[in-house]
């Protein structure tokens, strides 16, 4: 057999990256390997985080350390989850600075009632979004201190913990960039003209998602082809993940193939109609 070592240096390094970029599980196994695979991979290990109960206490141990601006530059795209602690999720985003696809699934606001999250989320570089839609609105208690990515996010993904029949979602319209627009109610909500508003209040929305039953068909508004229903995904973190990656079967590239098709048959109806 070939010895590995005789392959050029830059071949080894390119074999190391595609297995860690594989499978997050490879690349926490080779960085045991040796310092310079260690540092060919680590950069991938961090690139996607996703953190909950059990998995909380080890980051923090290695952000601790490591220096702070290695965190900042490599944590792109981050998960906190609702298992993780408020003040946890703030120690981190107060060094992870560099995220650009957030899912801020903690409890915040009820752990620190009289203070805000916009300190630690609004600076990020964020071009996509999940939250809760109070977490969300006390974002923009300050008009003259609007969130850094107001020009640049594209996708917001709402969760609303709380019974809303239909609600008009506040400071879409500062959202100049949005494109992409999902709502995870806890109930259904109704077809009507405050869902129409809030269409109206986003000038470049491409799609709305609207989670439903998880025994429910993916099917469009027939009001506007770019409302698409969806079944509520069982793991909800896992569908996070696979939209982070930009896979063909996570949630926002069904609904845009929907949304493609159903737009396609119609404007072929209308001609034929004509």
């Amino acid at each position: 057999m070939f010895p590995f070592n005789n392959l050029p240096v830059e071949l080894q390094r390119e074999i190391f990256v595609v297995a860690a970029r594989s499978e997050r599980g490879s690349a926490l196994r080779l960085v045991l390997v040796a310092r310079r695979i260690k540092q060919w991979v680590q950069s991938y290990i961090y690139d996607l985080v996703t953190l909950g109960s059990d998995d909380t206490k080890l980051f923090l141990r290695t952000m601790n350390s490591v220096p702070p601006e290695f965190f900042a530059a490599k944590v792109r795209k981050l998960c906190l989850s609702v298992s993780v602690s408020a003040g946890n999720a703030e120690r981190i985003l107060k060094v992870c600075t560099g995220v650009v696809d957030l899912a801020f699934w903690v409890d915040y606001m009820r752990a620190f009632p009289k203070q805000s999250v916009a300190p630690f989320l609004s600076p990020l570089p964020l071009r996509r979004l999940s939250i809760e839609l109070n977490h969300f609105i006390s974002l923009f208690t300050d008009p003259k201190s609007l969130p850094k990515w107001c020009d640049a996010l594209t996708h917001l993904d709402l969760i609303l913990w709380k019974h809303h029949s239909s609600p008009i979602i506040p400071h879409l319209d500062k959202l100049l960039a949005l494109t992409h627009l999902a709502l995870r109610p806890r109930h259904h909500l109704r077809e009507d003209h405050q869902l129409l508003t809030n269409l109206s209040g986003c000038m470049r929305l491409q799609v709305l998602i609207i989670f439903d039953e998880p025994d429910s068909e993916e099917t469009v508004w027939s009001e506007d082809s770019r409302v698409v229903y969806m079944p509520y995904p069982p793991k909800i973190i896992t569908e996070w993940e696979a939209q982070a990656k930009h896979d063909d079967g996570c949630s926002w590239s069904r609904a845009e193939e929907l949304v493609r098709k159903i737009s396609a048959e119609r404007t072929t109806q209308g001609s034929t109609t004509t």
